[in-house]
């Protein structure tokens, strides 16, 4: 028989197994709980969506197959945007651009969109939305026939309480150090094709929320480095926040279902062709169009056809005409007429008509 004192001792060394046990499967549970909850949080992710418009299929409306439109009114409309680093072009439209509610009518408009300096590798804007704001959606877009179209940026987003922020980030200055959040990197340019036309960039959350921030900062960068003509056209940036707050059905060239205020579409005389009119950003010419230039659009197409045949010639079933205003008298090009609406306005009784 053994010792009582010996018996004991087995007893203490089980126990201490059974404890040490007790204490793995404890930080077993833990772990596992640990990692399920990190699977779970990363269902929640940023969906950058894009869409392409090439260069045939670009058009005045920036409608794109799944981003949505530019809204006329938004969380950035009434936001300011700042010039944090790099140069903006002459050439180029100012910071406005980006949050006017409006966009190009054409594929080359550098008034009507903001651009970086030439020979520049972009640089930093940020948006202070003037509050704390759910962000639902941030949507950017451009346009340019060739190199200058694609989108390239870093998003970041800040509620700015963090002691260390720093609003205004310089190049050399990772904002990621100074109470700035990476949002998203986005990079539109093509792997193959032309890179040309309308891109329309969407950023969202698969929760719903992208996050509550007061500053967006967008660090921009060229597309390309083969010539001093690689910066952006970027044309519009819309901030979209949850519950309706800063958000619009309208889009920056009317209802996305409907056609815009000042559009009108008729057809020539055959029937064979349908003629649009866009005067939308010359709305006092409106009356003008529909009464004078439309009816003689509709009766000249199909005799200029006639006039002008040529072989293997198949005349456009579809073409547009914009009226905004401009440099020069007017311009052609992939099926749209572009026309000056400050120089028609001062040939209503003289060349208008015939210009077009």
């Amino acid at each position: 028989m053994l010792p009582i004192i010996y018996h004991r001792a087995i007893l203490r060394s089980t126990l201490s197994r059974a404890n040490n046990n007790m204490k793995q499967l404890n930080l077993i549970t833990t772990a596992a709980a640990a990692l399920l909850l990190s699977a779970t949080a990363s269902f929640a992710e940023i969906k950058i969506v894009v869409d392409h418009n090439d260069n045939e299929h670009a058009a005045a409306g920036f409608k794109f197959k799944t981003v949505p439109a530019p809204a006329r009114t938004n969380a950035a409309t009434q936001a300011k945007f700042i010039l944090v680093d790099g140069d903006r072009d002459e050439n180029g439209g100012d910071l406005e651009k980006l949050h006017d509610g409006a966009v190009p009518t054409e594929e080359d408009a550098p008034a009507e969109n903001f651009f970086f300096n030439a020979g520049t590798d972009g640089g930093r804007i940020e948006v202070d939305l003037g509050g704390v704001l759910d962000l639902k959606q941030v949507n950017t877009y451009s346009w340019h026939p060739n190199t200058r179209a694609p989108q390239v940026y870093k998003l970041y987003a800040s509620d700015g309480q963090a002691e260390s922020f720093n609003a205004k980030p310089k190049k050399a200055t990772d904002p990621e150090k100074c109470g700035w959040k990476l949002v998203a990197k986005v990079d539109t340019r093509p792997k193959s094709g032309e890179p040309g036309g309308q891109y329309g960039v969407s950023l969202s959350d698969s929760d719903g929320s992208i996050g509550k921030y007061r500053y967006l900062l967008f660090a921009v960068s060229s597309t390309e480095s083969d010539d001093d003509f690689g910066n952006t056209f970027y044309s519009e940036i819309d901030v979209i926040a949850s519950g309706g707050t800063g958000g619009s059905a309208a889009s920056a060239t009317g209802s996305p279902d409907t056609a815009a205020p000042g559009t009108l579409v008729t057809h020539s005389t055959d029937g064979y062709c349908e003629i649009t009119i866009d005067t939308s950003a010359a709305p006092e010419l409106t009356d003008w169009a529909e009464k004078k230039l439309a009816p003689v659009l509709a009766e000249w197409y199909p005799k200029l056809v006639a006039m002008l045949p040529s072989e293997g010639f198949t005349p456009l079933k579809k073409f547009s005409v914009v009226i905004a205003p401009g440099r020069g008298v007017a311009a052609t090009g992939r099926g749209r007429v572009t026309a000056n609406s400050t120089w028609l306005k001062g040939q209503l009784k003289g060349e208008a008509i015939g210009a077009l």
